[in-house]
């Protein structure tokens, strides 16, 4: 049986003393559509109503000069609908109970995914001579607007009663996915600020495909790896099951999205995907892993090219913080996340890796110390029968004493406790003023293991 992790009280945790969950609400997908957000979207109708300001921001951003009358007649136009059917009723259903313009839900829910700052990865954890890997996660964004709107949602059906089916952490009105999990998986989306520009055509034909309902935006791609409904998933070619982590590894990458960095974990192995248009750069580690906004082989600032395609993106970064992030200050930022995060676990396993000398020469001093076990003296006359007991004792004691120093030493020696990552996970700049919600989940329980949202002006450098 795999160990339960809980996370014990420490006063001094940097995780403590802000410790503020968000509030819990259970999604029921049996209920149609249209009906499932309702109660939900009802109890946030006031702060929902900042979306409107929000989409007049995105359009200003671009460009200050673009009439925000004719870009509201063309979206209430054209923008219509998401992927599915069944998103698209649940938008219809928060439209209603909110007195918010569908289109305003469908531009909230297509372009939410482009304008995040992010840490996201794996590391392994142990309890005892057990591990497994936690899966954490940061999300940061400078709209303060939307902090009110963070919640946990649990999703359930009437024929699992009891059961959650799935968690995700995210927005109300947001129906796709951004950190989600569920029973041996865990998922979440970062902001990729680069793309392969050769690809530029299918790249912004992808956008458009997503802004007019034709193709699944990459957030519902990953509700689909959540809680995939059976046309959808069988549009992947999962039959209408709950795809594998080898699945999601085999299918996702050909999958048509925007750029973007994408992180899974089952429990055992935590993999992270470079997505472009229609390719990934896949990398997995069983032990740690950690990807930020950055491509992880971009040792310096983009190329030239790259930061000319950032241009037209600039509303991107924009949105990101109250002031505009250069592509420069934006990679700059990313690498000292990744840096800092690298940093503690390499410190770490240095650290680890000197107990284990330490063991390894303790044992040898065990062994050497052992009694031999001598049934006859030189004269040929037997031992006694007290002396053997004991020595047969001591030899027990030993070797229970090397069996208990040995432990789990291809896992645990490359492991933290989870009191130490929830440390790291709360250090700044890990968690830093833009900082919304953090978490640690755990797909092998299928479970949040710890979740904190944060308010603004809560953390300072």
């Amino acid at each position: 049986m795999p160990p339960k992790f809980e996370a014990e009280e420490d006063e001094d945790a940097t995780f403590d003393w802000l410790h503020q969950p968000p509030p819990v609400h259970q999604i029921n997908l049996s209920l149609p559509p249209a009906e499932r957000y309702v109660e939900l979207a009802q109890l946030y109708r006031d702060p929902m109503r900042s979306l409107r300001g929000t989409f007049d921001e995105l359009v200003t951003s671009l460009s200050p000069k673009i009439p925000l009358g004719l870009v509201h007649r063309l979206a209430r136009t054209f923008l219509r609908r998401l992927s599915t059917s069944e998103e698209t009723e649940e938008l219809r259903g928060i439209s209603r109970a909110t007195d918010i313009d569908l289109y305003l839900l469908i531009c909230f829910n297509t372009v939410l995914d482009l304008l995040m700052g992010c840490t996201s990865g794996g590391l392994r954890t142990k309890h005892g001579s057990e591990t497994r890997m936690l899966h954490f996660r940061t999300l940061d964004w400078g709209m303060e607007k939307l902090r009110p709107l963070i919640v946990q949602l649990d999703f359930i059906r009437d024929d699992h009663p009891g059961k959650v089916l799935a968690t995700t952490v995210g927005y109300v009105g947001f129906v796709g996915v951004l950190t989600g999990v569920r029973k041996d998986l865990s998922m979440s989306l970062n902001f990729r600020p680069v793309h392969d520009t050769t690809k530029n055509f299918p790249f912004y034909l992808n956008h458009l495909l997503v802004l007019l309902g034709r193709r699944p935006s990459i957030s519902s791609l990953l509700r689909q790896c959540l809680i995939p409904s059976s046309p959808n998933s069988k549009r992947l070619g999962w039959g209408g099951k709950l795809p594998t982590l080898y699945n999601i590894m085999d299918d996702i990458p050909s999958q048509p999205t925007t750029a973007a960095y994408l992180i899974f974990s089952d429990g055992q192995r935590t993999v992270t995907m470079e997505k472009d248009v229609r390719t990934a750069i896949t990398r997995f580690d069983p032990y740690f892993i950690i990807v930020t906004n950055n491509d992880q082989d971009s040792a310096t600032i983009p190329s030239q090219d790259a930061a000319e395609n950032m241009e037209s993106g600039q509303s991107r970064l924009a949105l990101v913080s109250e002031e505009p992030l250069s592509m420069e200050e934006l990679i700059e930022d990313s690498k000292e996340r990744r840096a800092c995060m690298q940093k503690k676990w390499d410190h770490k396993m240095k650290q680890n890796k000197r107990d284990r000398v330490r063991r390894d020469q303790t044992r040898e001093l065990l062994v050497n110390e052992s009694p031999k076990d001598t049934n006859t003296s030189h004269s040929g006359v037997r031992s006694s029968l007290r002396l053997r007991q004991k020595a047969v004792e001591r030899q027990q004691r030993v070797d229970l004493e090397i069996s208990e120093l040995r432990g789990d030493t291809d896992r645990s020696d490359k492991a933290i406790t989870p009191q130490e990552a929830l440390s790291w996970l709360t250090t700044y700049p890990i968690v830093n003023e833009d900082t919304h919600y953090a978490t640690l989940m755990d797909p092998s329980e299928g479970k949040l293991f710890w979740v904190s949202l944060y308010n603004s002006g809560q953390i300072r450098a």
